[in-house]
Parts: C-alpha cells; sequence; structure tokens
C-alpha cells in the first residue's frame, strides 16, 4: 500500500502517482498544487511558464478556463485520484491548443459489486465555507455505474490598493489611490454520471455527463478613489447565474491484435447571466457632496459546442505503433448587452455601451502520430493540421470581423538511454492558443466610472514553439534546457489615459515573447518515513508590446526569474493510516506582458487519518501558512505609471471528513466530465473581476 506520492519522467511528461497519500483528501486544484511540473499561485496555472493548458481526466477533457475552471477543480472531490500526467510535449493526437496537456487518471473499478461515499469539509478564511457531497458506484460484468453529488457554499474577500499617476509632458499632472474591497458569495451544484456498457469483450458503449449549476452567485466591490482635489467612492454589486452542461457518448471497439478504433460525440450548452448596479458619489476637496453618477447593464451568453471525433490505433511489428484520426467541431456563442445610465429621474438606454456579440467557429482536423522503440532508443513523431472558419459579428460601431486560416502543427520526442545511469531526451512542439469568447466580446465591464475591461475582437490567435533538451542522471536528477517563442501572443494589459484619466484593462496581442531557461528535478526518499521532490527553475522572459497609450511605439519587458518548490512527503506510522506533506513555494520577481510581478512565497502543511480499516477518513489542510502570497503589479514605462497591490484570501485552514460504506475494497471507473477542447474558451466575464 503507497503512503507517499511517486513520480516517473518520461520523455514528453511527468507521471505523479498519489493513490491512497494525504493528497487525496483534498481537491483535484490541491493535487496539482502539488503536483511536479506545475506551478499555482493565486489560482494561476501554469506549465513552463504558460497557462495555455489542456485538462482531462482519463483522457478526456475536462476544460474551462477562469472562475469557471477554478470552480470545477476546487469542486471536484480528489478521493480517487490515481495519478497525474504532466505532458509537456503533447503528442499530435491532442488538439493543437494547448501549450502543455494535465491528464488526471482516476482509479478503476475492477470488481463486481456496490460501495459508495460521503464527504464533508469545513474550510475557514476570512469567511468560513462548507461543501458536501456524496459518490455511489455500482459494477455487474457488464455494467458500471458510477454518480457524484456535490453542493457547496463559499465566501471570499479580495482587497487591491493602486497608485496611479497621471502625466502629462514628463510631468505628474494628477495622482489617484484607489482601494476596492470585494466580498464574493456563491452556492454551487455539480453532478456528474458515468455509465459504461459492455456490449462483449471488443465493444463498449459509454455515457458520460457533467452539470454544474451556480443559482447564486454575488459580488459586492466597495471602492475608494482619492485625488488631488477631489475623490469618489463607488459601490458595485454583480449578480451572477450560470449553468453548464456537457454530455459524451463514446464507442470504443478493441480487436484481437490490440489495435483499437474509438468514436467520441460531444455537446455542450452552457448559459450565463450577469446583473450589475454601479453607483457613484463624488465629493470636492473640502468634502462636500457634489454628485452622484448610476447606471445598470444586464447581460446574457449563450454557447453551444457540438463535435464529432475517431481515432484508430494501431500496433505494427518492431515495435512500431501507428496512429491517426478527425475531429470536426463547431461553436456559437451569441452574448448581448443591455446597460443603462440614470439621467434626472429614469433610466435611459447607453446605445454606445449596448448590443449584441455573436461568434461562430468551425474546426476541422485530422493527425498522424507514429512511434518506435529500440533497446536504447525511443522515437515519436507527428502532424496535426487545423482549419479555422470563424467571424464575430457585432451590431453596433463594430464591423464584422471574419477570417479563416490552415495551420500544420508538427511534434517530436526522441530519447535515448546510454545506460542505467545517463538517458538524454529531445523534443519540439508548435502550438496555438486561440483568443476566449469573452476577450473577444467589445462591450466594456465598468469596475468604476472611469475603470473598466473591454474585450478586442480584432484579436489574433498566438502561435507557440517550444524546443527542450533534458538530461536525467541514475533516474533521479532531471536537468532540462528548454526555448519557447510565442508570434501574437495574447495579454490583459493595463492602459491609462492621461487625457481622460481613465484605466482600462485590455486583451492585446503582443508583438512576440521569448522564454528560455534551465529547470532541475529530483525526487528523493529520505528516510522510510520521508521523502522530496525539488524542482528549480531559472528562467529568461522576453515581451515586445505596443504601447497603445503612449505614441503605439514597441516596447520591450524583461527579466531574468526563479522560483523554487521544495515538496516534503511523511507516512508516520506503521500500518500508514497517518500520512501528510509539507511544501514550501518561493517564486522571484516576475514579469507579465508590460506588467512588473513582485516576488511571492507559500508554504503549506496537509494531514490525513484513516480509522476503522478505512472506513472513516479525516483530513486537516493548512493553506499560505504565513500569509506571504500577496503580490505588487507595476506599469512604468513612458507615460504610463501605476502599481497595484493585490490582497488574497489564501490563507485558511480546512478540516475534512469521509465516510466509506459498501464494498470499501472497490475502486471507481469515475470517468468525469468529458468536455472537449472548445470548452477551454467559455470564459464569463467575472474571471477577469
Amino acid at each position: 500500500m503507497q503512503n507517499v506520492p511517486l513520480t516517473k519522467n518520461q520523455s514528453d511528461r511527468i507521471v505523479f502517482n498519489i493513490e491512497d497519500t494525504s493528497l487525496t483528501e483534498g481537491s483535484v486544484m490541491d493535487v496539482l498544487q502539488s503536483t511536479p511540473g506545475v506551478l499555482i499561485m493565486n489560482d494561476q496555472i501554469t506549465v513552463k511558464n504558460s497557462s495555455n493548458i489542456i485538462y482531462l481526466i482519463n483522457n478526456k477533457r475536462v476544460y474551462l478556463t477562469g472562475l469557471d475552471l477554478q470552480q470545477l477543480l476546487s469542486g471536484t472531490n480528489a478521493t480517487y485520484v490515481q495519478s497525474v500526467e504532466v505532458i509537456t510535449n503533447p503528442p499530435a493526437k491532442y488538439d493543437a491548443e494547448g501549450a502543455a496537456v494535465i491528464n488526471i487518471t482516476m482509479s478503476k473499478n475492477l470488481i463486481v459489486g456496490y460501495n459508495g461515499s460521503v464527504y464533508t469539509t469545513y474550510t475557514q478564511g476570512m469567511y468560513p465555507r462548507v461543501k458536501v457531497g456524496t459518490s455511489q458506484f455500482y459494477k455487474t460484468d457488464k455494467l458500471s455505474l458510477f454518480a457524484n453529488y456535490s453542493y457547496g457554499e463559499r465566501k471570499k474577500n479580495r482587497i487591491n490598493t493602486s497608485e496611479i499617476n497621471f502625466i502629462e509632458d514628463d510631468e505628474v499632472v494628477g495622482q489617484w489611490i484607489d482601494k476596492i474591497d470585494r466580498n464574493t458569495e456563491s452556492r454551487s451544484h455539480d453532478v456528474n454520471a458515468n455509465i459504461d456498457y459492455a456490449i462483449n469483450d471488443a465493444n463498449i458503449l459509454s455515457f458520460s455527463s457533467n452539470v454544474s449549476i451556480t443559482p447564486y452567485w454575488n459580488r459586492l466591490a466597495n471602492m475608494t478613489t482619492e485625488a488631488i482635489d477631489s475623490s469618489f467612492t463607488s459601490k458595485n454589486i454583480i449578480n451572477d447565474s450560470k449553468t453548464n452542461a456537457a454530455f459524451n457518448l463514446d464507442y470504443v471497439n478493441t480487436s484481437e491484435n490490440g489495435n483499437t478504433f474509438s468514436v467520441n460525440l460531444h455537446h455542450t450548452n452552457y448559459d450565463y447571466e450577469r446583473d450589475q448596479d454601479m453607483s457613484s458619489k463624488y465629493y470636492d476637496v473640502d468634502d462636500v457632496f457634489t454628485r452622484e453618477n448610476m447606471f445598470n447593464s444586464t447581460s446574457l451568453q449563450d454557447t453551444y459546442i457540438y463535435s464529432a471525433q475517431a481515432d484508430y490505433n494501431m500496433t505494427l511489428k518492431e515495435n512500431i505503433v501507428f496512429s491517426f484520426g478527425t475531429k470536426v467541431s463547431q461553436i456559437d456563442s451569441k452574448s448581448n448587452v443591455d446597460q443603462f445610465y440614470f439621467d434626472v429621474d429614469r433610466f435611459i438606454i447607453d446605445d454606445l455601451n449596448s448590443g449584441i456579440f455573436n461568434y461562430k467557429e468551425t474546426n476541422y482536423a485530422a493527425y498522424v502520430n507514429a512511434s518506435k522503440t529500440w533497446e536504447s532508443w525511443s522515437f515519436s513523431a507527428g502532424l496535426r493540421g487545423e482549419y479555422t472558419d470563424a467571424e464575430g459579428d457585432v451590431s453596433s460601431i463594430y464591423e464584422l470581423n471574419k477570417f479563416d486560416y490552415f495551420k500544420l502543427f508538427p511534434t517530436v520526442n526522441i530519447a535515448h538511454d546510454f545506460n542505467e545511469h545517463h538517458s538524454l531526451g529531445l523534443s519540439y512542439g508548435k502550438r496555438i492558443e486561440r483568443p476566449t469568447y469573452s476577450d473577444l466580446n467589445p462591450f466594456k465591464y465598468y469596475f468604476n466610472d472611469y475603470t473598466y475591461l473591454q474585450g478586442n475582437p480584432n484579436l489574433n490567435p498566438t502561435i507557440s514553439h517550444l524546443t527542450t533538451l533534458s538530461y536525467t542522471l541514475n533516474g533521479s536528477y532531471t536537468f532540462e534546457a528548454y526555448y519557447r517563442y510565442e508570434m501574437d501572443p495574447t495579454s490583459e494589459l493595463l492602459f491609462q489615459d492621461n487625457a481622460t484619466n481613465q484605466v482600462i484593462y485590455l486583451p492585446t496581442n503582443l508583438d512576440k515573447a521569448v522564454d528560455y531557461g534551465f529547470d532541475f528535478m529530483t525526487y528523493q526518499t529520505i528516510t522510510d518515513i520521508w521523502s522530496v521532490y525539488v524542482i528549480n527553475s531559472i528562467f529568461h522572459q522576453k515581451a515586445y508590446f505596443n504601447a497603445i497609450q503612449s505614441g503605439n511605439s514597441t516596447e520591450t519587458n524583461q527579466t531574468w526569474s526563479m522560483y523554487t518548490n521544495v515538496m516534503n512527503f511523511f507516512s508516520f506510522t506503521e500500518d500508514r493510516s497517518l500520512s501528510g506533506e509539507i511544501s514550501i513555494l518561493y517564486m522571484s520577481p516576475m514579469i507579465s506582458g508590460s506588467s512588473d510581478i513582485s516576488s511571492r512565497a507559500q508554504i503549506d502543511l496537509g494531514l490525513k487519518k484513516s480509522f476503522n480499516n478505512g472506513k472513516w477518513v479525516a483530513s486537516l489542510k493548512l493553506n499560505d501558512i504565513f500569509k506571504t502570497t500577496n503580490f505588487t503589479e507595476k506599469n512604468k514605462y513612458l507615460n504610463q505609471d501605476n502599481t497595484y497591490h493585490n490582497k488574497y484570501d489564501n490563507q485558511y485552514f480546512r478540516l475534512g471528513l469521509r465516510y466509506n460504506f459498501g464494498n470499501t475494497k472497490l475502486s471507481t471507473n469515475e470517468k468525469e466530465q468529458k468536455e472537449l477542447n472548445e470548452r477551454n474558451r467559455l470564459r464569463s466575464e467575472d474571471d477577469n473581476n
């Protein structure tokens, strides 16, 4: 029985086995936070400094972005997670979108019978959070069923303070000091189910569904802005509701010689609604009330995704594996915004900030991949082609934006074992990142009267090239050097308009970005009860961006950075019923587009104790013990000068309790949430707040 995680390095991936460790008593997000090669800070997930990641569960996509992704990963219990694969150079069979792939493998139910569990967690940060749920499993010779339901209530706080210097002719002519104190409350229901039916030994039919319902999501933000000769206060109230439902039908045929043919049909239905009420009160230099401004808005988004995929995998003689497949997907996203401003005694429609944005996209893809192994060599190469036809139609002052393109995406992996002590690997991959639907939506979301987020319907997709050279010593010490070049990378840049005193968050294509670095990884068993994983990365980032509010000149931002992550895993008792982990993370100052980000650190502790032969399991998690994850973001170039201090509600403790019943020797056949690549780009406006 395993008591500590096990790590295995392969030529194109890291496999992190956590079955029967204390990590399984948290959420999937907690597991990823301890996974080698994955870096998470303030809910931002990156692999090799890229957040363009494909997520899979049992090789099936489960992808969203922003708050929807956070809710999915934080709300999914990790009890039945077996391992996590971090694939840094995904083969051609994966969609070209995604600089990396994270595949979460669930343990399989191999024995006929029934089991289940009920669980609850209580989390105390600045405010309490609770979650309850149950999982049910049933298997016969031909039929395998899984169902899970969870309900969660949470409230989190976030505080931002900022200083903005408005510049004219190289002189500071005004200064604003802002403070935003926001509390976010939500209630959510998550249901997922899977049915596998074995028609015979060679044919399996599966149906899976995942439904996430958030009937209540409320954010209250109180803002205060102090200027040199005046001030104003704002109250921003937001109420959201959304339903995200995904359905999959799968068929798999396995021939007598082990070749497989599979078909997947997928549909996603995403409905989102937002109501916003904003009011601002203005005061003069003597703190005397002068005027009030009010407006409200209603936003609706309906997105439908349909896709079909077929794959064939065969093994030829001399250890040659050959695979090919095709896929077609269609996306139809409709967004509607109605904004009203208050004038004298009534609200009047704001035509400039109201309208309809319709986005349609069709994507056709085909791939071929081949691999071969020798005694000391392994080689794989693939080629994927994708044709995209899309248009964005805005019922306002914007013109119809139509585009289509065809791209080829090659991948290569070569590995050689010189002997049992030394091995070398080389990989190359080309990837794409398409703009999210909300990033393309040109309508404005206001934080207050002078600060707003606006989409950009003219965004181009990002093309990236990643080359990695790796060397492994004694199977335990891995050294990597990598180089990434990105064309048209998308970044949400912050601009201040010194003429109007407005602050604008705008998704923008950078000219290019170059990132290269050196990684060191090792996993060691120190004693019978203690093992440790260490990763250290030193890298250089350089971004070329257009200074839109400063003459549109091309500027650069660059720095050398590093991060170190040390994870300690313990098994304290002979029967392995008590285990735990301590993780230590440090990140030096970094950059993000035009912004400079200050250093951060985080120390976490987790414990797990099982009772009564595993019938009862209790857990404890202490997160960000010393409250060191807050950071500062600064933009200072030409006539731009602004600084933001971010304080997150990351310090908390969590208590968990799970009761297992039925035949507890069984393990789940869970195949959760088989959403496809396009779901990565479903993101509602609240992701950017």
